[in-house]
């Protein structure tokens, strides 16, 4: 049995991820694909656009055999920890062969190239990032001109370019996690191999709708602006069906477009001011203790937000107050969302520890594909959960904790949504998984 493995948001499930689905395939030669996927809060530090079943549906639907939920302290993390902890859950269900991922530029040799330096000449690297963050450099820029400089067998340009595309980021940290998951489990005989698989359409950062392969950002920007033909202007909120003249249904697969449509008409697709008042409201709770043990924040930024409370307005309002010369406007949002979901900088620590993915979490699956269940229940190193009412029975101690953080903020999603709508939702223990 032969078992591909895929690290996404599905952000929403788009043709370009189709593509992405049938080129693994074909080019694994996979029997089945597992996609671990983040849950209702993603690595920007924004909320998903619809809410983790509907998206597992989309998955389902678009080709994958499992989905298992990344939990949040992973998906909504930078990228170097995003990877790590996908990774980890793919190899930890002890079938996964190999873990296929999307970029721009899929030049295995400068990835390599870059991960050597990234693992071998860590302080060199991180010396010549402090320095020229220091000069007034934000850390993209900083990132750059350091591999440029530790990279003197490429061009400048060619370095510069590949880093430019966030996609390529995350290739070279699913590198570093492959590389670095395959030295501790050599002996376990259980070793990842990676496939990239170029990404072909509009780029990550394109707005461009009505084509066939756009991108996630620019179906996010259609759903989330009102048409002017809407009369709806509640920025909090989502679309009504008028605004599919953005052309929707030619960039997502009818699957994924029915299901979106679904949940405009419903007023369920979210943004990050539906979480405004949560934020606020936890931002003032933490006055006195301040916000600086949190997962991104740190001192400076603690003292940034203490400062600025008082102009607060919605939560994208105030990270773009906050952001600075060296910080960020995503690294402000993955820092408000950290506070917001009780993410501390100290639940990093147990990156690749045994408690660092405790469980694998059963999102949905195939019908055809329950072999690949009873698979993963006899090979994985961890335990499998299916039913979220189990999990007291089978988790104990940092396991059941995270597990239960998770549930935590799926509830804070739900209720959010439950307000906007001024509907009842199913929580976390009454919601079955997803089948097709």
């Amino acid at each position: 049995m032969k078992t591909a493995g895929i690290i996404a948001e599905y952000n929403p499930f788009h043709n370009g991820h189709q593509y992405q689905m049938e080129t693994v395939r074909h080019l694994t030669g996979a029997d089945f694909v597992i996609v671990a996927m983040s849950g209702d809060f993603l690595q920007r530090g924004v909320p998903a656009i619809a809410d983790k079943y509907t998206r597992t549906r989309m998955a389902l639907l678009g080709g994958a055999d499992l989905v298992l939920e990344l939990p949040a302290v992973w998906a909504t993390a930078s990228a170097e920890y995003f990877a790590a902890g996908g990774v980890q859950l793919l190899g930890k269900t002890g079938v996964v062969d190999t873990l296929c991922y999307g970029c721009e530029t899929p030049e295995k040799e400068l990835m390599q190239a870059i991960v050597e330096v990234l693992s071998k000449n860590a302080s060199d690297y991180q010396m010549l990032v402090s320095s020229s963050m220091k000069q007034g450099n934000p850390f993209p820029a900083a990132r750059s001109h350091a591999l440029c400089s530790l990279l003197p067998s490429f061009s400048s340009d060619v370095v510069s370019s590949f880093l430019a595309s966030p996609n390529n980021i995350l290739a070279l940290e699913y590198e570093k996690a492959i590389a670095r998951w395959n030295s501790i489990n050599s002996v376990h005989d259980h070793i990842l191999s990676s496939m990239p698989v170029q990404r072909i359409g509009e780029g990550y950062h394109s707005t461009k709708t009505g084509v066939t392969y756009a991108s996630a950002t620019a179906i996010r920007n259609a759903l989330l602006t009102p048409s002017e033909n809407d009369g709806n202007h509640n920025h909090s909120m989502c679309i009504s069906t008028g605004s599919y003249d953005f052309g929707l249904s030619q960039m997502l697969p009818d699957t994924s477009a029915s299901l979106l449509a679904a949940f405009a008409q419903q007023n369920l697709l979210l943004d990050m001011d539906a979480f405004s008042f949560a934020l606020y409201t936890r931002l003032w709770a933490l006055h006195d203790e301040g916000c600086a043990d949190f997962a991104d924040c740190g001192k400076d930024l603690s003292h940034r937000i203490d400062q600025h409370l008082e102009h607060f307005l919605s939560f994208s309002q105030f990270a773009d107050l906050l952001k600075s010369k060296n910080t960020t406007y995503t690294r402000i949002c993955r820092a408000l969302l950290h506070i917001l979901l009780n993410i501390r900088q100290d639940d990093y620590a147990a990156l690749w520890q045994p408690d660092g993915i405790p469980y694998l979490r059963v999102l949905g699956f195939r019908r055809d594909s329950s072999v690949l269940l009873s698979a993963i229940k006899k090979e994985a190193s961890v335990p499998l959960i299916t039913k979220v009412a189990d999990a007291s029975s089978i988790l104990h101690g940092i396991a059941y904790k995270r597990f239960l953080h998770d549930v935590a903020c799926a509830d804070l999603y739900r209720t959010t949504s439950s307000m906007q709508i001024q509907t009842e939702l199913p929580n976390e223990y009454r919601q079955p998984i997803v089948l097709v």
